[in-house]
């Protein structure tokens, strides 16, 4: 026994020579006071964020309406800076994944919201949003309070009651009233200012009633609705042959290790320097006194280490850019011009595999900036590696852009929208795939959860309402309002009620 327990003191007295109690205590203690430093930066910047909501309401009062898309309209240029001041503590919220905490946060800037709901996997506006006792909400439920319609801003507010259950996927639109008890089937969507009985189950795009939940009770009614009789795939069908890869598997690793480990070569060297180099020794290993307070060189100190920090993150994201663009520009020259390619499984093609590769590459860097503080720079960046073409004022909303996509100036992209430039047509093993992109012209609407195919076209000032999505090779035409699958343009009877009589898209 004496002989067994010598390592562990030899590692004991090793480990207390090395790190002082004080020392040990820190570093053990570090990841608890990270958290807790978090809490206190999103709390903080809760704070801040309603103090400046408080003066901007003071302003100018937010309210329900039709509204034009201009810098001079005054509720449409208010709106867009409320949602700028929320953005900030939300985003910061959402990174946790505690619900509570994004309750909490979502509750205090305004959404009339109770504990008892379900929202984490949602996206929810921010405003004009009632939403009632033990409310469940599905992955990639969007509820909105407003709608941009050609140059109209379109905001009405949406209330929910108590007990209703919304299935993932599903698009809430500005003035939605759901009644307590509804139930909403996976991709229903509402249109504008639609209101939906209690107690009734719903499907459908617009939102249909099929039902009343008090007088089904045989539970085989509900599963015809949702499961539907399939051919059972035989086993034959579902195997594929394995073919050899045309670009060789170290691009993967190499590009990979490069843009996403390289990119944190120089900012980690220079977060060392400014950890060890200037924060241990200036404040960390400086007792805490009261008159430490009075002096101002503490307070530059502590203002100047969140900019460098910052400073740091922003230099990681542009290696992350940097690389990409280098190993991008080499799948592209390898990869295929846009067409329709033979993808037969069981054959090698270079262009192709070059093609996915390019792919690979896109997925991390859009992930990185779209999710960071700073999603603005996604413009800039998809420019700067060259995969696409984004006009000035083009805002991209929550969503992941493929290449090929090019969007003209003042265009907008909704959450969870999907714009593709590949189809793969055919049986899996024996296929081809349609490689083309999308044009966007200027001044063009995409709302939430819209979607193009392959080669379309898109006129100027042309606007999608959510769930509009194209065929391949669709050209839609200039000035006009789009919806359904495939995308139709509507007539004024059509958009009048699709918009709830707020506006006939004149």
């Amino acid at each position: 026994m004496v002989l067994g327990a010598q390592p562990a003191l030899f590692w004991l007295w090793f480990c207390w020579q090395l790190f002082p109690v004080k020392n040990l205590l820190f570093y053990s203690l570090f990841p608890l006071l990270f958290f807790i430093d978090l809490l206190i930066l999103i709390l903080g910047s809760l704070v801040v964020s309603k103090i400046f909501l408080f003066f901007s309401k003071i302003f100018h009062k937010p309210k329900e309406g039709v509204f034009e898309i201009s810098k001079k309209d005054k509720d449409y240029a208010s709106w867009s800076l409320r949602a700028v001041i929320r953005k900030w503590p939300l985003w910061l919220a959402r990174q946790l994944s505690l619900p509570s905490l994004e309750k909490l946060v979502t509750k205090f800037l305004g959404v009339k919201l109770s504990y008892s709901s379900s929202i984490h996997e949602a996206w929810i506006d921010s405003e004009f949003v009632e939403i009632g006792k033990n409310v469940k909400l599905g992955q990639g439920c969007i509820i909105s309070s407003n709608l941009l319609v050609k140059n109209k801003l379109i905001i009405k507010k949406v209330v929910i009651g108590d007990n209703v259950i919304i299935g993932a996927h599903c698009v809430i639109s500005a003035g939605t009233v759901i009644a307590s008890n509804a139930v909403l089937h996976s991709n229903t969507m509402t249109t504008i200012n639609q209101h939906l009985n209690e107690n009734s189950f719903y499907q459908g795009a617009p939102a249909n009633s099929f039902g009343n939940i008090n007088s089904i009770k045989d539970k085989k009614k509900i599963e015809a609705q949702i499961f539907q009789a399939r051919e059972k795939e035989s086993e034959e069908n579902l195997q594929t042959e394995s073919k050899e890869l045309s670009v060789p598997f170290t691009f993967y690793i190499l590009s990979g290790f490069t843009i996403v480990g390289g990119s944190f070569l120089i900012p980690g060297i220079l977060f060392y320097l400014l950890f060890y180099g200037f924060v241990v020794p200036t404040i960390f290993n400086n007792p805490f006194t009261l008159i430490l307070l009075s002096d101002w060189s503490f307070y530059i100190s502590m203002l100047l280490i969140p900019l460098i920090l910052i400073g740091i993150y922003l230099l990681h994201l542009f290696f992350v850019i940097l690389f990409t663009r280098w190993w991008y520009s080499l799948a592209e020259k390898r990869g295929p011009s846009q067409g329709i390619f033979d993808r037969n499984m069981e054959t090698s093609s270079t262009k192709l595999d070059y093609y996915h590769f390019g792919s690979f590459l896109m997925k991390y860097p859009i992930f990185a900036v779209s999710r960071s503080p700073f999603p603005w720079i996604l413009n800039w960046e998809l420019n700067f590696i060259k995969s696409n073409k984004i006009g000035k004022g083009t805002v991209l909303e929550e969503t992941f852009i493929h290449s090929h996509i090019n969007f003209g100036n003042n265009c907008y992209l909704g959450t969870s929208s999907h714009m593709t430039n590949h189809v793969v047509d055919g049986v899996y093993g024996d296929e081809n795939l349609t490689f083309v992109g999308i044009e966007i012209d200027d001044n063009s609407i995409l709302n939430v959860v819209t979607g193009g195919l392959p080669g379309t076209e898109m006129g100027k000032y042309s606007t999608f309402l959510p769930g509009a999505t194209t065929i391949k090779y669709d050209k839609v035409g200039e000035n006009g309002v789009y919806g359904g699958f495939p995308a139709k343009k509507l007539s004024k009877k059509e958009i009048l009620y699709m918009l709830g009589g707020e506006y006939d898209g004149e």
